[in-house]
């Protein structure tokens, strides 16, 4: 009696196995029957004065490319794609119940699906080692992996903060809605795959279907914000910092000859990260990066610098046989008193230039408008006095510059 019980447990199970699992020629026979007398150029449906609905579904993998120059889209991707044919439904108990059978792509019908927007060339979705399952209902998968570029417009008015929205339009080729119907289940992507991208980060996806033109199309969209850190690290500071020592060349003494050199090369250098810059961004006027209005601007002032370089090397080199016009002495003086107020609080030298006889001497030849000669004001004074105005003004500007760049970027994107 022991023994009589795993022997009919054995026998139970061979059963159940032989029962519930499909052979090799169940599933032979299946294949032919369903492939018997079907016709792959014929659409599901029947009832032909139906459409076809085919649900698409896309799954993101990872962004390929984005060329900003060149308007280039790329992404890897693999679709789901679903639809009902009851040519391909069977009853699984009359096939020891297979449930699913595999079919190359080739022999069946499926939908033609390709983009209409392509970057370089037109071609359907699909390889020819990929395959469509169908289950017992009818209900077909197909799930063609695919690259997918596209021409995107786009807009680099906030490089390097900017945020770019691409489109991929899919259609079923040389139908009309009232035949084939696209549909999307989903209104977004499956990011289950996704890998990040090191430049761009995706911030939104959409998938909408629509009827337009007599296609059913499916646009799909992605909208992806730069990661900025490369471009700041490497482009905007460098020049900020390039700006600063951009006022720098007025603390130079003008007998050391390097205040012409040191300011030519300041200005070449943001030159160098202009051209750097432009090979980033598209090659079109419409729109305009505003990094390349604040490279701009620093270029125009650092040539305006060079300029002024030159001049004051003039005036701090000539000849004091040359008389120093009254304004400037003015300038002077009110510059080294204000220097000597400054300096008062720090220590108690009183400086000879701007003693209390001094001051009150120079109040009455203001109010004669005339400089006399016993106020000594050298060109050299002169050169002095405006440098230290200069450098001031110089690192004015380039704190509101910076200032104003930062605060439009942070207002408009």
């Amino acid at each position: 009696m022991r023994t009589a019980f795993p022997i009919f447990l054995t026998l139970m199970l061979k059963t159940v196995i032989h029962v519930f699992c499909s052979t090799l020629n169940d599933v032979s026979n299946l294949y032919t029957t369903l492939l018997q007398n079907y016709n792959s150029e014929v659409r599901p449906g029947d009832n032909q004065f139906l459409p076809t609905n085919v649900n698409v579904t896309f799954n993101l993998v990872a962004i390929q490319e984005f060329d900003e120059v060149d308007g280039k889209f790329a992404v890897i991707g693999f679709f789901e794609v679903t639809w009902v044919d009851s040519r391909m439904a069977w009853n699984p108990l009359d096939y020891n119940y297979t449930y699913t059978m595999l079919f190359s792509q080739d022999i069946v019908w499926k939908p033609t699906l390709l983009s209409i927007n392509p970057f370089s060339k037109i071609d359907q979705l699909g390889k020819d080692f990929m395959t469509v399952r169908y289950y017992h209902n009818g209900f077909a998968y197909w799930s063609p992996g695919e690259i997918l570029s596209s021409s995107c417009s786009v807009d680099v008015t906030y490089f390097p903060f900017d945020q770019q929205t691409c489109f991929i339009t899919l259609m079923s080729w040389g139908t009309w809605p009232n035949e084939i119907l696209l549909q999307s289940p989903l209104t977004n992507f499956k990011m289950g795959f996704y890998s990040e991208h090191g430049t761009w980060q995706i911030s939104s996806t959409s998938a909408v279907d629509s009827t337009s033109n007599g296609m059913s199309v499916i646009n799909l969209s992605v909208t992806m914000e730069r990661r900025p850190a490369f471009f700041v690290v490497n482009i905007v500071l460098p020049v900020m910092f390039l700006m600063a020592l951009n006022c720098c060349v007025f603390i130079l003494p003008p007998e050391s000859g390097e205040r012409v050199s040191y300011s030519i090369t300041v200005l070449l250098a943001i030159a160098v990260f202009m051209t750097l810059t432009g090979d980033n961004l598209p090659k079109t006027s419409e729109p305009m990066s505003l990094l390349s209005y604040f490279l701009m601007s620093d270029l125009v002032f650092s040539a305006i610098i060079c300029l002024i370089t030159m001049l004051g090397l003039r005036l701090h080199f000539k000849d004091d046989k040359h008389t120093v016009p009254s304004y400037l002495k003015r300038l002077v003086f009110c510059c080294k008193c204000l220097s000597h107020v400054s300096n008062k609080k720090h220590t108690n030298d009183v400086r000879p230039f701007c003693t209390d006889e001094k001051i009150q001497q120079f109040s009455d030849i203001n109010r004669k408008d005339n400089m006399a000669t016993d106020i000594d004001v050298s060109w050299r004074d002169v050169s002095q006095a405006l440098d230290t105005i200069l450098l001031w003004i110089s690192i004015g500007g380039l704190v509101i510059s910076i200032i104003l760049f930062f605060i439009i970027l942070k207002k408009l994107v």
